[in-house]
Protein backbone atom coordinates (compact mmCIF):
# COMPACT_ATOMS: atom_id res chain seq x y z
CA UNK A 1 0.00 0.00 0.00
CA UNK A 2 1.10 3.54 -0.65
CA UNK A 3 0.42 7.11 0.54
CA UNK A 4 -2.53 7.04 -1.85
CA UNK A 5 -4.39 5.06 0.82
CA UNK A 6 -5.42 6.86 3.98
CA UNK A 7 -4.66 5.17 7.32
CA UNK A 8 -8.40 4.71 7.88
CA UNK A 9 -8.71 2.93 4.54
CA UNK A 10 -5.69 0.74 5.32
CA UNK A 11 -7.50 -0.37 8.48
CA UNK A 12 -10.76 -0.86 6.57
CA UNK A 13 -8.92 -2.99 3.98
CA UNK A 14 -7.38 -5.16 6.69
CA UNK A 15 -10.89 -6.01 7.93
CA UNK A 16 -12.38 -6.81 4.50
CA UNK A 17 -11.52 -10.46 3.78
CA UNK A 18 -13.50 -11.01 0.54
CA UNK A 19 -11.32 -8.94 -1.82
CA UNK A 20 -8.13 -10.03 -0.06
CA UNK A 21 -9.05 -13.73 -0.41
CA UNK A 22 -9.91 -13.16 -4.07
CA UNK A 23 -6.45 -11.68 -4.72
CA UNK A 24 -7.51 -8.06 -5.24
CA UNK A 25 -4.96 -5.32 -4.53
CA UNK A 26 -5.93 -1.92 -3.15
CA UNK A 27 -4.01 0.76 -5.06
CA UNK A 28 -5.75 3.97 -3.97
CA UNK A 29 -8.52 4.93 -1.54
CA UNK A 30 -8.90 8.62 -0.66
CA UNK A 31 -10.93 11.70 -1.51
CA UNK A 32 -14.00 9.88 -2.94
CA UNK A 33 -11.85 7.79 -5.29
CA UNK A 34 -10.61 4.23 -5.22
CA UNK A 35 -8.54 2.05 -7.51
CA UNK A 36 -8.23 -1.71 -7.20
CA UNK A 37 -6.48 -4.31 -9.35
CA UNK A 38 -6.82 -8.01 -9.89
CA UNK A 39 -4.39 -10.30 -11.71
CA UNK A 40 -6.72 -12.91 -13.20
CA UNK A 41 -5.99 -16.55 -12.45
CA UNK A 42 -7.74 -19.77 -13.49
CA UNK A 43 -9.72 -19.68 -10.20
CA UNK A 44 -11.44 -16.48 -11.43
CA UNK A 45 -12.87 -18.11 -14.58
CA UNK A 46 -16.26 -19.49 -15.49
CA UNK A 47 -17.17 -22.50 -17.65
CA UNK A 48 -16.54 -20.47 -20.81
CA UNK A 49 -12.94 -19.88 -19.64
CA UNK A 50 -13.55 -16.13 -19.35
CA UNK A 51 -13.68 -14.19 -16.08
CA UNK A 52 -16.72 -15.02 -13.99
CA UNK A 53 -19.15 -12.11 -13.86
CA UNK A 54 -19.29 -12.38 -10.08
CA UNK A 55 -15.54 -11.76 -9.88
CA UNK A 56 -15.77 -8.64 -12.05
CA UNK A 57 -18.78 -7.50 -10.03
CA UNK A 58 -16.90 -7.98 -6.73
CA UNK A 59 -13.97 -5.94 -8.05
CA UNK A 60 -16.28 -3.11 -9.20
CA UNK A 61 -18.37 -3.13 -6.02
CA UNK A 62 -15.22 -2.91 -3.90
CA UNK A 63 -14.06 0.10 -5.94
CA UNK A 64 -17.36 1.86 -5.25
CA UNK A 65 -17.27 0.88 -1.59
CA UNK A 66 -13.73 2.01 -0.96
CA UNK A 67 -14.36 5.29 -2.78
CA UNK A 68 -17.47 5.95 -0.68
CA UNK A 69 -15.82 5.01 2.60
CA UNK A 70 -12.71 7.07 1.82
CA UNK A 71 -14.46 10.23 3.00
CA UNK A 72 -14.35 9.07 6.63
CA UNK A 73 -18.06 8.25 6.72
CA UNK A 74 -19.26 4.67 6.73
CA UNK A 75 -21.12 3.61 3.61
CA UNK A 76 -22.59 0.41 2.20
CA UNK A 77 -23.86 -0.51 -1.23
CA UNK A 78 -27.61 0.04 -1.50
CA UNK A 79 -27.94 -0.98 -5.14
CA UNK A 80 -25.83 -1.17 -8.27
CA UNK A 81 -26.10 -1.95 -11.94
CA UNK A 82 -23.23 -3.46 -13.86
CA UNK A 83 -22.90 -3.85 -17.60
CA UNK A 84 -20.36 -6.33 -18.91
CA UNK A 85 -18.81 -5.08 -22.16
CA UNK A 86 -15.97 -7.43 -23.13
CA UNK A 87 -14.65 -10.69 -21.73
CA UNK A 88 -11.37 -11.01 -19.89
CA UNK A 89 -9.18 -14.04 -19.29
CA UNK A 90 -6.59 -15.59 -17.00
CA UNK A 91 -3.26 -13.79 -17.24
CA UNK A 92 -4.82 -10.36 -17.71
CA UNK A 93 -4.91 -7.66 -15.03
CA UNK A 94 -8.15 -5.79 -14.41
CA UNK A 95 -8.26 -2.32 -12.87
CA UNK A 96 -11.42 -0.88 -11.33
CA UNK A 97 -11.63 2.84 -10.63
CA UNK A 98 -14.52 4.16 -8.59
CA UNK A 99 -15.33 7.87 -8.61
CA UNK A 100 -17.90 10.07 -6.90
CA UNK A 101 -20.79 11.39 -8.99
CA UNK A 102 -23.34 13.04 -6.66
CA UNK A 103 -24.82 12.97 -3.17
CA UNK A 104 -28.23 13.78 -1.71
CA UNK A 105 -28.67 13.24 2.01
CA UNK A 106 -27.35 9.83 2.97
CA UNK A 107 -27.37 8.47 -0.61
CA UNK A 108 -24.46 8.92 -3.00
CA UNK A 109 -23.74 7.75 -6.53
CA UNK A 110 -20.42 6.37 -7.72
CA UNK A 111 -19.35 5.28 -11.18
CA UNK A 112 -16.89 2.46 -11.68
CA UNK A 113 -15.03 1.55 -14.85
CA UNK A 114 -13.26 -1.81 -15.06
CA UNK A 115 -10.54 -1.95 -17.70
CA UNK A 116 -8.08 -4.54 -18.91
CA UNK A 117 -4.40 -3.68 -19.22
CA UNK A 118 -4.77 -3.11 -22.98
CA UNK A 119 -7.21 -0.28 -22.20
CA UNK A 120 -10.44 -1.95 -23.26
CA UNK A 121 -13.43 -1.52 -20.98
CA UNK A 122 -14.53 -4.81 -19.46
CA UNK A 123 -17.46 -3.46 -17.42
CA UNK A 124 -19.08 -0.28 -16.14
CA UNK A 125 -21.08 0.06 -12.93
CA UNK A 126 -23.29 2.73 -11.36
CA UNK A 127 -23.49 2.17 -7.59
CA UNK A 128 -25.82 3.83 -5.13
CA UNK A 129 -24.13 3.94 -1.75
CA UNK A 130 -25.89 4.59 1.55
CA UNK A 131 -24.05 6.42 4.33
CA UNK A 132 -24.81 4.81 7.67
CA UNK A 133 -24.40 5.67 11.30
CA UNK A 134 -21.00 4.66 12.76
CA UNK A 135 -20.91 1.32 14.56
CA UNK A 136 -20.87 1.67 18.31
Amino acid sequence: MTEKITPAMQAFWANDPAPIEMGIDLIEARDNRAELRLQLEPRHLNGHRSTHGGVVHLLADCAAGFAANSTGEQAVTQTNTITFLTPSHAGETLTAIGTFVARSGRSALYDVVVTAEDGRQVAVMRAQMRHIAPKA
